[in-house]
């Protein structure tokens, strides 16, 4: 989606909770960079210029207040950086994330998305954040690149133009809605159903009706 200034690309960021504190003079200069005076300013540049000032290696000081951060493909690799992007969000979230699952990037993403959809069974609608993630590249050298972000309203980020990717396994999402499929349970849904009446009243159901695939009955109690 092409944009006319630097000053409306900033704009729409900030409608989407993003660059909050960036300095618009630093943020047109960085456009400019990415652009190499080529390249339209679109949404990518925009995401590419605010990543370059921000830092794409994970959760830095700008993290804190968008909830959201740049992982450079290259820094995915990075113990360092997935254990920062862990730690941020067991901070979050406020709960524990088990080591095992930040070995890889993507599996820590995938089980904090879970966590993230399952905990809208403890509480109202729409309280509990969900994890989105855009998936870009920096113009300039091609470089791949993502921005993950806690939101209770995922629009806005829909709104910047480009493809946005919802987090959690498919596996969970149907269990979360008592449909229990054969080899579909999912490690944060193990963890969590023992102690959520919702689920527990779902895993009895089916059992009742003799639906619920063996490795789902240790959940039973």
């Amino acid at each position: 989606m092409s944009m006319t200034s630097p000053e409306e690309a900033l704009a729409r960021l900030r409608r989407a909770g993003l660059a909050t504190q960036v300095d618009a003079a630093a943020f047109a200069a960085a456009c400019g960079e990415e652009r190499g005076g080529r390249a339209p300013l679109d949404a990518e540049v925009a995401l590419s210029a605010l990543a370059s000032i921000q830092g794409a290696r994970g959760p830095s000081g700008a993290s804190e207040i968008d909830r959201a951060f740049f992982v450079d493909e290259d820094a995915a690799a990075d113990a360092a950086v997935r254990d920062a992007v862990r730690a941020t969000f067991e901070r979050w979230l406020r709960c524990a994330i088990p080591a095992a699952v930040a070995s890889n990037l993507d599996r820590l993403v995938s089980y904090v998305g879970d966590v993230c959809f399952l905990a809208g069974h403890a509480g109202p609608e729409g309280e509990a954040p969900s994890l989105y993630s855009i998936d870009t590249w920096r113009p300039r050298d091609d470089t791949s690149f993502s921005l993950f972000a806690l939101r209770r309203d995922g629009a806005p980020l829909y709104e910047l133009g480009v493809p946005v990717q919802f987090h959690v396994h498919p596996d969970t999402e149907a269990a979360a809605a008592g449909i229990f499929r054969e080899g579909g349970l999912t490690r944060c849904y193990r963890e969590h159903a023992p102690a959520c009446a919702v689920c527990r009243d779902q895993l009895r159901s089916a059992a009742a009706r003799g639906v619920l695939p063996e490795v789902f009955r240790p959940l039973l109690g």
